[in-house]
């Protein structure tokens, strides 16, 4: 009981200092649950503070280049963390309040999905990560056991 009351001392120390340096960002959250890179953490954290986004608005926002950002929000895509829908360039202008453009066409504009839909993601992948450590920790003995290690019953 007393190790055990240690390691707990520990762990409240270790979490203050966690806390202190605000160690699990929104962006290392994303990169540690969900894989992503670097740079697909930061669009994704950039789609969840702007709307209807275009590429290059993206690109020029983190000071990045276009196919770096494609390849990003391709990504992203497949994860089903964003939605890409088209738009007329006369909707964008009235979206993005610019002046009355004349170009006519369509163009991609970029939304990440409701953080209700990203936060229930994330859990249901901590729950399957959870449930796959405990379903390891259970068979430890088996597993240690096929490298020539063998557990003695106290």
């Amino acid at each position: 009981m007393e190790v055990i009351g240690r390691q707990l001392k520990e762990f409240e120390i270790i979490d203050k200092i966690l806390n202190k340096k605000a160690i699990f960002s929104s962006e290392q959250l994303f990169k540690c649950i969900l894989g992503l890179n670097n740079t697909e953490s930061k669009v994704l954290c950039h789609l969840l503070k702007n709307k209807d986004v275009r590429t290059s608005e993206v690109a020029q926002a983190l000071k990045m280049d276009r196919s770096s950002i494609q390849r990003a929000l391709q990504v992203l895509s497949i994860l089903k963390l964003i939605d890409r829908s088209s738009m007329s360039m006369k909707q964008y202008s009235n979206v993005k309040d610019l002046i009355d453009s004349k170009k006519q066409g369509y163009l991609y504009v970029y939304n990440a999905k409701n953080m209700d839909t990203i936060k229930h993601q994330l859990k249901e992948l901590l729950d399957k990560w959870y449930n796959s450590m405990l379903k390891y920790l259970n068979n430890l003995e088996s597993l240690c056991e096929c490298c020539g290690f063998k557990f003695e019953k106290c």
